[in-house]
């Protein structure tokens, strides 16, 4: 049985945890099967929001919002609440860039391998800067569960600099950031929270938590299939058995 891929945001969220107990009872209550629906429209036009410019190449000019509204629009295949949500922090990330006047920049940074079979991406190909300098941003986009804690951005700063600044000296001091898009009164917003509190963890630590997460969800996942028959709920699934 293939043990389903869990989301960057929720492999955090769970890695955070204590395994034991904690850990498990956190994976027996997960939604195998996800959302109806996703940010990926939005997230695969991150250059293009924030109008991150290609080295050596010459700069052109930056797509105007319908335009890149229109491609976030056309790639949402859930229907109208993705259509709506997408676009809204969308919107809201390319204003406020402009706003910030932040610069960004095409790097690409590929995925980490991490746990068993593994690979995982807490950045965009992008590098953005603002009057401070430069930093590597990771998008949470949702609007609850999401990079909530300083357990939970240990993480993701952990990987974040394991995978870039670690192997790609001209960044080796950039900032770590985890973008957000909190709701006030019914209205997103833009928050930047940078790495400034926590401890970053060392890569063995991080492969060893990724690998209990996931050799936990292995088995709650196989307890599920056991109890199926006795339940009565064979057949087609969300958990991809």
């Amino acid at each position: 049985m293939k043990t389903r891929r869990l989301s960057e945001i929720d492999l955090a969220r769970l890695a955070a945890l204590t395994p034991g107990p904690q850990l498990e009872h956190a994976l027996r209550s997960y939604d195998a099967g996800g959302g109806a629906w996703s940010y990926d429209p939005v997230r695969s036009s991150t250059s293009d929001i924030v109008g991150a410019n290609t080295p050596l190449f010459e700069r052109l000019a930056q797509p105007p919002w319908e335009k890149i509204g229109r491609q976030i629009e056309i790639a949402c295949k859930r229907g109208e609440v993705q259509a709506q949500a997408n676009l809204e922090v969308g919107k809201v990330l390319f204003e406020g860039a402009r706003r910030k006047g932040w610069s960004a920049v095409h790097f690409p940074m590929g995925r980490l391998p991490i746990g068993i079979t593994e690979t995982v991406r807490y950045w965009s190909d992008v590098l953005l800067a603002d009057q401070d300098g430069v930093f590597i941003p990771f998008f949470d986009h949702r609007r609850k569960d999401g990079i909530e804690n300083r357990s939970i951005r240990q993480i993701v700063f952990s990987m974040q600099h394991l995978w870039v600044r670690e192997r790609h000296p001209d960044v080796s001091e950039a900032r770590l950031a985890i973008i957000q898009f909190p709701t006030a009164k019914d209205t997103r917003r833009i928050h930047v929270e940078f790495h400034r509190e926590a401890d970053l963890l060392p890569y063995a630590e991080i492969d060893k938590r990724i690998r209990i997460v996931y050799e936990t969800w292995a088995r709650v996942l196989d307890e599920r299939r056991r109890r199926a028959p006795e339940t009565g709920t064979g057949g087609p699934n969300p958990f991809g058995f």
